[in-house]
Parts: C-alpha cells; sequence; structure tokens
C-alpha cells in the first residue's frame, strides 16, 4: 500500500508507509560519522555562499556517474531514474525526491539514509512542495547539476521559477564538486578498492584473451571480472584492438564491434572500475599480441616518458601549469594529445582537475593530500588513426602521489 495525493500535475508524491528494516539490505554504505561529516560539509557550503537550501540533482547520465552527488548525500541510487533531487535546507530534515517506481519498493529505499522519502512521476511536484512546505518561497536557493554540463531539465526550472518568482536560484556546480575534492579515510578505501578491481581486469585479460577470439570476448572478461571481484556495473569500459600495421583507429570503443584478435595487435585499454560505493579508479595498460613495430614502440616509448614525468610532478601545490610542462614530449615528439593528460576521479571526471586536451581550456585545481586523480597517457598520430594508450588512478599524499593501481606501468606483450 502506498499514499497519494492529487495536484496541478497530477498525483503527488507516494510515500512509502511501512518502517524500513534497513539491516535486512547489505548495501554498501559508509559510517555514519562519515555522513554527519558531509552533510556538516553541505551546511557549511550553504553558510559560505548565503544559501537557505540546495537542491542535489542527480540521474543515470554518463556510466550512472550521475548519481555521484545523490549517493555522496544520501547513499541512495535509483534504477532507471530520469532525474532525482535530495532537497537539503540549511534549516530542517533533508528530503529525497526520487521516481515514484522505487517509492514502493523497500529494498531501493533502504539505501538511503535519509529517511523523507518521496516518490513522484515528475520530481518537480515535490520540490515545489517541499520548499513551500520549509517556507522558501523568497530564498536564495542553489541548484548543483549532476554534472559541470549537465543541467536539470527545463521543466523544473520553469516550475520552480513560475512557483517561486520571489526565490533566488543559482546554480553551483563546480563549486559542490571542489568542497568534495579531499577525501575522507573511507572514501581513500573506496578508491583503493577501485584500483584493485580494476587490476583484476588486466589481469585477467593477459591471462585469457589470446588471437582468434573477438573483442566482445575482451568485454565479456573485463565485465566478468568488474562482477566476480565485486565490482559495481554498468561502469565505463572503453576497448579496442588494432592493428598495429594497418590501424584504423587510435581511440577505445564504448561497445565490442566482431573483430577478430590477431597476432600484431595492440589493445587500447579504458577501463573505469568502480568498487560497489561508485568510486571509481581507471586503468588501463598498452598490452600487445606480438612485440611492437617500430612506429608503434616510438609512440610507446613516448607514453611511458610522458607517464614518468607527470606521475613526477604529482605533489601538494602542483597546477595544471606543471602537468602541461610536464606532458610536452608528447608534442615534442610529433604527436597529437586529443584526451587529458590528468583528470578527477569524481564522476563526472572533469569535476576535479581537467588538464592537457587540445580542444577545450584547463580546469585548473592546486593539489592537496587525499586528492586523487587519474594520469591518461594518450599519444596519437596527427590523423588519429593510430595510437596507444596507458592511465593509472593516483592518491596525493603529503610528499608526492601513490598510484592506487598496483601493475606496473609498462608495455606488456602477450
Amino acid at each position: 500500500m502506498t499514499t497519494q495525493s492529487a495536484g496541478k500535475f497530477g498525483p503527488r508524491a507516494i510515500t512509502y508507509p511501512y518502517s524500513i528494516e534497513r539491516d535486512e539490505y547489505d548495501w554498501p554504505t559508509f559510517s555514519k560519522e562519515e555522513f554527519e561529516r558531509r552533510h556538516q560539509l553541505v551546511k557549511g557550503f550553504m553558510d559560505a555562499n548565503e544559501l537557505d537550501c540546495v537542491l542535489i540533482a542527480g540521474n543515470s547520465a554518463i556510466w550512472e556517474r550521475g548519481w555521484a552527488n545523490i549517493r555522496w548525500v544520501s547513499n541512495f541510487m535509483g534504477t532507471m531514474e530520469l532525474d532525482t533531487f535530495c532537497i537539503f535546507p540549511r534549516e530542517g530534515e533533508p528530503t529525497l525526491a526520487i521516481l515514484g517506481l522505487n517509492a514502493r519498493l523497500p529494498d531501493r529505499l533502504a539505501r538511503s539514509v535519509i529517511t523523507d522519502i518521496r516518490g513522484a512521476l515528475n520530481t518537480r511536484t515535490i520540490l515545489v512542495d517541499r520548499l513551500n512546505e520549509l517556507g522558501l518561497t523568497k530564498s536564495r536557493i542553489g541548484i548543483i547539476n549532476p554534472a559541470p554540463y549537465i543541467s536539470i531539465h527545463a521543466d523544473h526550472w520553469g516550475d520552480l521559477h513560475t512557483s517561486f518568482p520571489d526565490a533566488e536560484f543559482v546554480c553551483y556546480s563546480d563549486e559542490f564538486w571542489k568542497m568534495r575534492l579531499v577525501h575522507s579515510t573511507e572514501e581513500v578505501a573506496c578508491l583503493e578498492e577501485a584500483g584493485r578491481i580494476g587490476d583484476a581486469a588486466v589481469q585477467a585479460i593477459m591471462d585469457e584473451l589470446r588471437p582468434g577470439m573477438t573483442e566482445h570476448d575482451l568485454f565479456r572478461i573485463i565485465y566478468s571480472t568488474f562482477a566476480s571481484e565485486g565490482g559495481e556495473i554498468p561502469c565505463m569500459v572503453l576497448a579496442a584492438s588494432e592493428s598495429m600495421d594497418a590501424p584504423k583507429s587510435a581511440f577505445q570503443r564504448p561497445r565490442p564491434i566482431n573483430r577478430e584478435i590477431c597476432q600484431g595487435d595492440i589493445l587500447l585499454l579504458e577501463l573505469g572500475a568502480r568498487d560497489g560505493h561508485g568510486y571509481e579508479a581507471q586503468t588501463g595498460k598498452p598490452i600487445t599480441f606480438g612485440p611492437p613495430n617500430s612506429r608503434y614502440q616510438d609512440m610507446l616509448d613516448v607514453c611511458l616518458e610522458a607517464y614518468d614525468a607527470i606521475a613526477a610532478v604529482l605533489k601538494p601545490g602542483c597546477c595544471a601549469k606543471d602537468i602541461r610542462e610536464a606532458g610536452q614530449v608528447i608534442i615534442d615528439r610529433g604527436y597529437t594529445v586529443v584526451a587529458p593528460l590528468v583528470h578527477g576521479v569524481f564522476n563526472p571526471l572533469d569535476a576535479g582537475p581537467f588538464v592537457g586536451t587540445s580542444h577545450r581550456p584547463d580546469k585548473d585545481v592546486i593539489l592537496e593530500p587525499n586528492m586523487a586523480c587519474c594520469v591518461e597517457i594518450h599519444p596519437c598520430s596527427e590523423d588519429i588513426t593510430a595510437g596507444v594508450f596507458m592511465g593509472d588512478t593516483f592518491l596525493i599524499t603529503d610528499d608526492g602521489a601513490r598510484s592506487l593501481n598496483k601493475i606496473p606501468a609498462q608495455v606488456y606483450e602477450v
């Protein structure tokens, strides 16, 4: 049985009327102290920006990375949501606004540490109702988008402005993400686990994939390993095989094509392994079937040189300029850069530092201890038909950085 009421947008919020025994559902979660820390950060963020409330948005976009802020503040993660919101006031209890279907399912609701959970066919009705309940009709309210370049839906914007003409709605996306950049001890443990899962997938590829198999087998090995190691799926998997003698593309693919793995191939791997809490540590090692030819050997040499140089400058105080200078060897050797040299580990990745592409400005972040970032080296030919890839995730320490991936950064020949 559920409850609901009618309104001008159709049925109002649905709430589950029975008690939920959260201990019956073994969802990954964090300690009470960790969530208290996070909620205090949110309140401090509102104080610093003179906000009375924040509407924290999330959805299933970008390999489900769009859930990141919702999960961080509430631990909730739904299934097929177009959008989800945490209505977090400076005064009063936070509310979770979700798709109506999930409001009928106690196992989904049991994930959340926020207990006021309301479901509707369109979450805009919950936003309007809850802001009215809180008396925030003339307040300053922050919108936290699910990603720096993804905004909330136009109908939500329209209803908020129509319903609250005297309120001020201000977007705070990057600012909210920056608040999260320094990881807690519990978060670091999640990144460590994600690094382990990514390493397991790379090792499984080297152990199992052989010429005569196909890219479908490559993806099967990756996903099967992620699942068997306790990783979260779906997640980002970019992988491809290319002939080193006649390459067609320098990029990994998000889905396999029906291509047979052959002797003389190189694998391009960018694996976004996530632990059960959704924390991601990307990794990828170049794997060849047979020795590289001279063209690919040169690219691999440049890749390793740039990787080592960038890893060496990662330390407290490091900025975009330092990273670009360390990766300049790629350009100096005649190759082009089409991917960031370093990006953040948050979902989305460019919520943190994002440095080194040729087609967009750097997003500079001064590194501090317990921040994390992914080193991603991807030198390509000018026409983007040939390229190599190597990447790992690093945690910034007091005097440098350490890789969360334990498989050494080198070329592997199968």
